[in-house]
């Protein structure tokens, strides 16, 4: 029933468009995929020289980063910057896909639509093996309707749903899987050791490492398995060293797990080992812990709180089964360190921590034992109720903000304190909102509390048309002129105008406006207000043009709001202009001043 609404979530999910960055192989999971087209299809694992077609025709990322020229190498050869892990489970159906688009008359390049629709659903089944496995290792320990409230929290509480139905080719599915089936294959050996089982564990975890280097970290849970004392640790080290021919197995499977990767670097580059990830790395000694489980921007806590639940369960893990416990708790420590340490510790677009979400095997346990200390006979009724009330809010609250991401109410990088509760439980934030992304303020009170006064407009009709200034007859808002923006021309035409010449004062509030239109998104554009005192900034905004209300080939309204400095003087200058940072062109009319007066005095207290 779980996995049958899982996969009625994926056909209702708005990413079936093949030709734009929400299609399923884009961005980061293009970067696992390439290796099967380049390969199979094109024959040109080196120069790559197919990938501009593709960009090209697929538009899968805003530029090809997902291979990059081999430093010292021939003029051309390219390095995959991802590993192959991902791209050998996702064969079958890449093949499926294939045969599926010779049969229906699509392209067969790899990118079209059976190709995508293949790897979704492959997936799914990727995930449905997953908690397959996952169940058979709870009912070890657990009852059955602990176990599949367990799963239920999982798919319905966490950030797990993402990356199995809606981004399910990302990393994170097919690493929740190994990690099941890692400890599934770790309690048969300590049940029974032998070598197959050992081999079965290296090779699982060999493959982990393929697809992330850094799941390395997984060693420790059959490692400290079974470990819950000192003396505990004693016997483990001798069970070890008696079975020294299968701790010597499940190396050697490991390294034939990463070996395909040692290949391609040594074929690609001349170097067995390589890192691939350029510019970005790890400080292991300033990690980012913080942030990671509290930030607005990507707080694993914050965006799955439900998962508290599990870190109380680590108490009563830790009580009960504590064999468990050390090898769960020592995993999720360090785990979170490593994770922590990334210098992009946000992880990208995305949902939550993602980087996490793989780990939810592991924090099973802790999460199943919170729910028998809850069920167990002797509980407070409303101690009881408080608690599934509180869950049911939790899965709840994760299921909306889940269609807040999918609607792009909840931005995938950027994300604020203000903004955050500006869109919270909000099903059509408006542009005040939006504007938070960008500019800390916005009024204190609904705008029927101010008096609105015009102060200064930039309509560009009695500029002369030039296509060297980019003031244009092709569109305008009520007129036939307006700004074209482009990324070779970073700033539009300033308005401007003194403080005094303005009339405003310390109490009032600037609103900073303009119409933009674009025929697919003003993206990487922003409206810049700034108050300038002998050529310097005494205050500076800039909100983006392009926002979730935007809508294409039409005229869109956006502004922010921000007050006037206390320490403002008149011979202080009013700036705005339009800055392009490389973005894509639009045209740009009625670049505006207003000032907002509170109509009751001390009612601008405060800006939210």
């Amino acid at each position: 029933m779980l996995f049958i609404l899982m996969v009625q979530a994926r056909l209702w999910a708005p990413y079936w468009d093949t030709h734009n960055v929400l299609a399923i192989l884009t961005w980061d999971v293009m970067g696992y995929y390439l290796y099967l087209p380049a390969q199979f299809i094109y024959h040109d694992l080196s120069h790559q020289a197919f990938v501009a077609d593709i960009m090209r025709e697929y538009n899968p990322s805003s530029s090809f980063y997902q291979a990059f020229q081999v430093p010292g190498g021939p003029e051309g050869a390219m390095v995959m910057k991802y590993t192959c892990g991902l791209a050998i489970l996702f064969t079958p159906f890449f093949w499926l896909g294939h045969w599926a688009a010779g049969l229906l008359g699509y392209s067969q390049d790899g990118f079209s639509a059976p190709y995508q629709i293949a790897i979704a659903f492959g997936g799914l089944l990727y995930a449905l093996l997953g908690l397959g496995i996952l169940r058979r290792v709870l009912l070890r320990y657990f009852s059955d309707v602990i176990t599949a409230l367990v799963l239920v929290l999982l798919v319905l509480g966490s950030n797990y749903l993402q990356y199995t139905v809606f981004d399910g080719a990302m990393a994170h599915n097919y690493l929740f899987t190994l990690y099941a089936l890692l400890l599934w294959l770790t309690i048969r050996w300590h049940e029974r050791p032998s070598i197959y089982w050992a081999a079965a564990i290296g090779l699982t975890l060999g493959l982990m490492i393929l697809i992330r280097p850094t799941e390395a970290v997984a060693f420790l849970i059959p490692v400290l398995w079974g470990v819950s004392s000192v003396e505990t640790a004693r016997q483990k080290l001798q069970l070890l060293l008696r079975r020294w021919p299968d701790v010597l197995v499940l190396v050697l499977f490991v390294v034939l797990g990463v070996l395909p990767q040692l290949l391609y670097w040594k074929w690609a580059t001349g170097h067995f080992l390589f890192y691939s990830y350029q510019e970005q790395s790890f400080n292991f000694l300033r990690p980012h812990t913080y942030q990671v489980l509290f930030s607005y921007k990507k707080g694993w806590l914050l965006y799955t709180p439900l998962m508290l639940l599990a870190l109380v369960g680590l108490v009563f893990l830790w009580r009960r089964h504590r064999s468990l416990a050390v090898p769960v708790l020592a995993y999720f420590l360090i785990n979170l360190w490593i994770v922590s340490a990334w210098d992009i510790w946000w992880y990208g677009g995305s949902i939550g921590q993602r980087a996490l979400v793989q780990s939810y095997a592991v924090l099973s346990f802790p999460l199943a034992c919170f729910l028998v200390w809850l069920s167990e006979p002797g509980r407070r009724v409303a101690l009881r109720m408080a608690v599934v009330a509180l869950i049911v809010l939790l899965v709840d609250l994760n299921l909306f903000q889940h269609w807040q991401y999918m609607y792009s109410i909840i931005h995938p990088e950027e994300m604020n304190r203000n903004f955050y509760w500006a869109v919270f439980n909000k099903t059509k934030p408006d542009q005040t909102d939006y504007s938070l992304l960008d500019v800390p303020t916005r009024l204190p009170q609904p705008e029927e509390e101010y008096d609105q006064r015009f102060v200064t407009k930039l309509s560009f009709d009695d500029q002369p048309v030039s296509p060297e200034t980019g003031i244009n007859a092709e569109f305008g808002y009520y007129s036939k002129q307006s700004f074209r923006t482009e990324a070779s021309r970073q700033y539009s035409p300033a308005l401007t105008i003194t403080v005094a010449d303005a009339k405003v004062q310390p109490g009032q509030w600037l609103r900073a406006s303009c119409q933009v239109y674009s025929d697919y998104g003003a993206w990487n554009s922003k409206l810049i207000l700034s108050i300038e005192r002998n050529g310097q900034n005494v205050q500076w905004n800039g909100m983006r043009l392009q926002n979730n209300l935007s809508v294409n080939r039409k005229w869109n309204h956006v502004w922010f709001d921000v007050p006037v400095p206390a320490d403002v003087q008149p011979s202080d200058v009013i700036k705005l202009l339009v800055l392009n940072e490389n973005g894509s062109p639009a045209f740009v009319d009625d670049v505006q001043i207003d000032v907002f007066t509170p109509k009751v005095p001390g009612a601008n207290l405060a800006a939210q």
